[in-house]
């Protein structure tokens, strides 16, 4: 009787197991499949109820059938079963990533970009369940797979060890409270779809399904795998991707503003009062201005309110008019001068630099929270003054700059008018301040931000300017109202740089959540995101004609964008190191990128994007590094 039950049917215990696990793994693949049906996968779901026979809704029992409203409650039910197991996390990590790299080519890149997330949250929820051995072993083992693309964020990952950490953090706030936005092709998202579900990692699928967004691309519209750009939209946008894309279509009104023909009219009248010997030449250039067509999409001036002008500006208006005509265009062949100034014993002590508009005047705001104004042309007049007279007791000293004093914090963001009558700086004592550069004094203290102002920038117009800070938030104000007229929030991190588009409508800002955002100054509403950096946006500028936008920051990766589409033009590598300043040329045709590597480098804007980088012919100086130069890329490098 004991070789008959030994060799007979199994135990009893065994073959409820095997019976229990049974209808746990079909109700499994029945939800599966409802959810492919609900996101309207209908061919994946097809395949699905085939493979593993499953009968339709309607033919189950009642009491098995399952709405749509619980699936979410039976996946966390069926994860925390899984979940006994503390090594589930990293072994489903490591199988999923296996089968990634052991795919074609064609889909490895585009199903690469689904690991990070899933790293993530299945750290965070080690964290988080109280396994901090299991959590250790799991980031140790696994994070090098991201240190490429993800440093900085990895380093931040690191630092939360307990629950306390995860409830803290900012950093980890933003990833449990915003989905992760994925784009691959409609073919690679069900080819993860199917592996996830033929080996019941619901762990993962858990994590896909709440914390990811992804876009499935019709596989039509791809023909090879360039067509497919995964990282682009990829990253903490806030919202799905096809929302974003819905989004960025949005009209905009980005040509220039139609001239003021009344002031125009004062400035020529001035210009035949005074005789000047360029007369006509000034006088053709205000002609050249009238006779412009209006572009279709520019604004009504009447969209951002402009005080009337004054008679002082009228004198400005002509020598910004003696500039055009003296302009020079700019070009691959012709490549600019360099001005420079070189700072001795400065490091670490210098935050921010900034050059007036007519060269007058140069800024740095330091640790130390002054400010060092000094003015170029006076210094070497004075010199020259010193230098003709007898050296005798009592003569004045010469003084190469003036220390700007209020702040109480160091000084992150400075900014000069059009005029340079005016010098605007922020600190991390929150405030900003705005300076007279003839008085060498200060005028206004405008509060406002909640913490450090990082960047400030003047508008086109001297009327109105934009700050940046930590508190997430940019701020439009008025030079003569002391608290902000707009707010811009919708940033997941800290706004570390501001610009205004040339037409005062919008204001771009670039921040540590990885994107770039245009704002409609009128509405405060966000009207256009940019969302393709692996790490912070540090420098953001806009062309003169403010139809293109170049961003770049601790990827080391400079990315050009249409304003009007949203979408991405080309990226531009070559910086050793993260970038801190970005500059177009007046005519656009250039571009101007400073980084940490101690380079200056010049970009043809102009030339056309390629796949390949390739050392340009006229360079002669190439790093240790070996590094390439790509887009008519000059390195100009003191020796």
């Amino acid at each position: 009787m004991a070789d008959q039950d030994r060799s007979g049917s199994p135990p009893p215990g065994k073959d409820l197991q095997a019976s229990g696990i049974t209808a746990h793994t079909q109700v499994s693949d029945r939800l599966v499949a409802h959810y492919l049906n609900q996101r309207g996968f209908r061919q994946a779901e097809a395949s699905l109820r085939s493979e593993a026979k499953i009968k339709g809704v309607q033919d189950l029992p009642t009491d098995v059938k399952v709405d749509e409203v619980s699936i979410p409650n039976f996946i966390l039910f069926y994860n925390e079963a899984e979940a006994n197991n503390p090594l589930a996390y990293e072994q489903s990590y490591t199988r999923l990533r296996k089968w990634i790299d052991d795919s074609i080519d064609v889909y490895k890149l585009e199903l690469r970009v689904i690991l990070f997330p899933i790293f993530v949250h299945a750290y965070l929820d080690l964290v988080e369940k109280d396994l901090p051995d299991q959590a250790k072993h799991f980031f140790e083992t696994c994070r090098i797979d991201h240190l490429e693309n993800h440093s900085p964020d990895i380093l931040r990952l690191g630092g939360i060890q307990d629950a306390q950490h995860i409830s803290e953090s900012d950093f980890v706030q933003n990833f449990r409270q915003n989905k992760y936005g994925v784009k691959m092709s409609k073919y690679a998202f069900e080819l993860l779809l199917c592996f996830l579900q033929d080996n019941k990692f619901m762990l993962l699928l858990r994590i896909t399904n709440q914390y990811v967004s992804i876009q499935a691309v019709s596989d039509k519209s791809v023909h090879n795998v360039d067509d497919i750009d995964p990282d682009d939209g990829a990253g903490l946008i806030g919202q799905y991707i096809s929302q974003l894309q819905s989004f960025n279509r949005e009209p905009l009104l980005l040509g220039r503003l139609p001239p003021d023909v009344q002031f125009l009219g004062d400035v020529e009248k001035a210009i035949a009062l005074q005789r000047v010997e360029d007369t006509d030449e000034l006088k053709q250039q205000i002609d050249a201005t009238l006779k412009a067509t209006t572009e279709p999409d520019a604004p009504s001036r009447e969209n951002v309110p402009l005080p009337p002008r004054r008679r002082f500006e009228i004198q400005e208006e002509m020598d910004a008019l003696r500039d055009i005509c003296k302009q020079v265009r700019c070009s691959p062949s012709a490549l600019p001068s360099i001005c420079c100034y070189t700072f001795h014993n400065g490091y670490g002590g210098i935050n921010t630099l900034r050059a007036s508009p007519s060269a007058e005047f140069l800024a740095a705001g330091f640790n130390d929270s002054f400010i060092k104004l000094w003015s170029p042309k006076e210094e070497e007049q004075s010199r020259r003054r010193h230098a003709n007279r007898n050296s005798k007791a009592g003569t004045d000293p010469i003084r190469p700059s003036t220390n700007l004093i209020g702040h109480s914090g160091p000084v992150f963001g400075l900014d000069f008018n059009r005029s340079s009558q005016f010098l605007l700086s922020s600190s991390e004592d929150k405030t900003i301040r705005l300076w007279s550069t003839h008085t060498k004094t200060n005028l206004v203290v405008f509060k406002g931000h909640n913490y450090p102002v990082f960047d400030v920038c003047f508008g086109p117009y001297d009327v109105y300017f934009a700050s940046a800070s930590h508190d997430r938030t940019a701020r439009l104000w008025s030079c003569d109202h002391l608290f902000p007229l707009r707010v811009f929030v919708g940033h997941l991190s800290d706004v570390d740089t501001v610009r205004f588009h040339p037409n005062s409508n919008y204001l771009l800002t670039g921040s540590a959540d990885r994107t770039c955002r245009l704002w409609d100054v009128q509405k405060g509403s966000c009207v256009r995101i940019f969302s393709k950096h692996q790490g912070a946006v540090s420098a953001v500028a806009i062309s003169p004609d403010g139809r293109t936008m170049a961003s770049g920051g601790d990827d080391k990766t400079i990315r050009l964008w249409d304003l009007g589409s949203g979408r991405r033009i080309k990226s531009m590598h070559g910086h050793n190191s993260f970038i801190s300043s970005l500059e177009f040329s007046q005519d656009g045709s250039l571009l101007a990128s400073g980084g940490i590597d101690d380079s200056v480098r010049l970009w043809d804007v102009k030339r056309a994007d390629t796949h390949e980088i390739k050392m340009d012919s006229q360079i002669s100086d190439q790093p240790s590094d070996g590094a390439s130069y790509a887009n008519m890329c000059v390195l100009v490098r003191e020796q």
